[in-house]
């Protein structure tokens, strides 16, 4: 049928201005290559700790060991003076991993440009933060950041209704 706005139904809101482009720059775009890297090593890890996650137990010169299962507050009994029950399997520490995984994190906290405060990273008490004033100095830039992105969807959801109720006038209702 007609159009009865005329004009084009569209209301477009730019993410992030950057000059010379409509379209304008998107915040999540950087982040999804450190994405895809966080998955792949936390899907290593799954695929690990399945094939590992099984601990064994070797039991020697222990009489009846193996009649005997493994369960929490098990005890055995024996005079051999030579005995152990030596532990075995199961996921270890991979302090290259972790180390990996944490350095992704933070390097997606920095391409994110949220203030390490904001994201967590930071732990403890923060020098003598201790009024929101001094929280909310900190936290500048994220806030201002915060601040641009709602005055620039709020505009885009002000035209969308503008619109809406234009095209509800222009039919009648």
């Amino acid at each position: 049928g007609i159009n009865s706005l005329g004009r084009v139904p569209l209301v477009h809101i730019q993410n992030t201005a950057i000059p010379m482009e409509y379209s304008g720059g998107s915040d999540v775009e950087p982040l999804i290559p450190v994405q895809d890297e966080i998955n792949a090593r936390l899907s290593d890890r799954a695929y690990r700790i399945t094939m590992q996650s099984f601990k064994m137990y070797l039991g020697k010169g222990i009489e009846n060991f193996t009649q005997m299962p493994v369960a929490p507050g098990r005890m055995w009994l024996t005079d051999n003076p030579d005995a152990e029950a030596i532990e075995f399997g199961g996921d270890g520490k991979t302090y290259s991993e972790d180390n990996h995984i944490s350095e992704m994190r933070e390097a997606m906290d920095k391409i994110s440009g949220v203030t390490p405060i904001a994201a967590g990273a930071l732990k403890g008490r923060i020098g003598h933060l201790t009024s929101a004033a001094a929280l909310k100095v900190t936290m500048l830039a994220l806030l201002a950041k915060i601040e641009r992105k709602r005055t620039s969807y709020g505009m885009g959801i002000e035209q969308m209704c503008e619109m809406a109720l234009d095209w509800l006038d222009r039919a009648g209702l």
